[in-house]
């Protein structure tokens, strides 16, 4: 796996307050290379993976497979983990794809029930994407690939795996880990501050793309304080409930993340979306052939919206020290 050229990031603290911007990897690259201080993908990290890769049932000629691969980046906090968990349930019940999913996890708590994840690193992502290539049939089955972390205003998403271990992954990064996997059909959804950088980087016939926020726009939910990022609760716990239908849950979660923006004050993090012409019938082909299913429960607890108010200045109480 040959990395594309990586740059250092300005480790300045920007973060609005409730934004998934991550402060001390919140600007865009300088001209230094980047050295990632996440583990290397070897011994125990490795053999997790692999058994969790291992497990993927094959694909069913003639059968559009959805095969699934979540990755929560940050270690520190829960909203994260709880959406790759939850959506590990919903796949299984409402998507056919029981046994289909893969987790990369940072949060070092596990939850009861959910098998132990291997860690989210650029490492291990393009590890499972080489497999997961290798495991579906291109042409046949699609990939949905759920990305849910903090952002940073290149658009990259951060990956933080302990104290002092950070990387990121850059659109440019997942456009070309895609490509040396062979993955064809994909819907591929970003969760996290900034990230509409991905979609002019990411189009292609065969994806579908969406993510959270404008490249100049922050989303928000990230914190201990919530169980679920605001897109991610309006995306997956409330859309994708309803529908099975991706490109109608993003319009139904948009006009759900705008309406409580306006109702706290924030500013509008705008999600995006695009779809090639050749996806649209591939996911059809899906959908004609998934059972009734009934809505899968969000397990974590919501917490109560607070009354609209502007931001605050980064500041002890209301960022994380380094």
């Amino acid at each position: 796996m040959t990395r594309v050229v990586r740059r250092s990031k300005a480790m300045v603290p920007v973060l609005a307050l409730l934004a998934c911007i991550w402060p001390a990897l919140a600007q865009t690259p300088g001209a230094d290379a980047w050295e990632p201080t996440t583990p290397r993908l070897e011994g125990a990290q490795l053999a997790l993976l692999d058994a969790a890769l291992e497990r993927l049932p094959p694909q069913r000629p003639g059968v559009t497979d959805m095969y699934v691969l979540g990755v929560a980046g940050d270690a520190d906090e829960d909203v994260f983990r709880n959406e790759v968990a939850y959506l590990r349930q919903l796949s299984a019940q409402r998507w056919d794809a029981q046994g289909r999913m893969v987790a990369l996890v940072n949060q070092p708590d596990a939850l009861p029930g959910e098998p132990a994840a291997p860690l989210a690193t650029y490492e291990s992502i393009g590890y499972a994407l080489d497999v997961l290539g290798q495991t579906l049939d291109p042409r046949e089955d699609v990939l949905f690939l759920y990305l849910s972390s903090h952002g940073l205003d290149d658009s990259s998403v951060y990956l933080h795996t302990g104290p002092d271990q950070e990387d990121y992954l850059a659109p440019e990064d997942l456009a070309q880990l895609l490509e040396e996997a062979g993955i064809g059909n994909a819907v591929i959804v970003v969760s996290a501050c900034y990230s509409g950088g991905f979609v002019p980087v990411l189009k292609a016939l065969g994806r579908m793309v969406i993510t959270a926020a404008r490249r100049d726009r922050p989303s928000f939910g990230c914190g201990n304080t919530d169980s679920a990022t605001w897109f991610g609760s309006a995306f997956l716990v409330e859309a994708l409930n309803a529908t099975n239908d991706f490109a109608s849950a993003f319009k139904a979660a948009s006009a759900t993340v705008r309406q409580r923006e306006v109702e706290e004050g924030e500013l509008p993090s705008q999600p995006q979306f695009f779809a090639g012409k050749a996806i649209a019938p591939v996911l059809a082909r899906w959908r004609s052939g998934l059972p009734a299913s009934p809505p899968v429960p969000y397990p974590f607890t919501q917490a109560p919206r607070r009354q609209p108010s502007p931001h605050r200045a980064p500041g002890p109480d209301n960022r994380k020290s380094r």
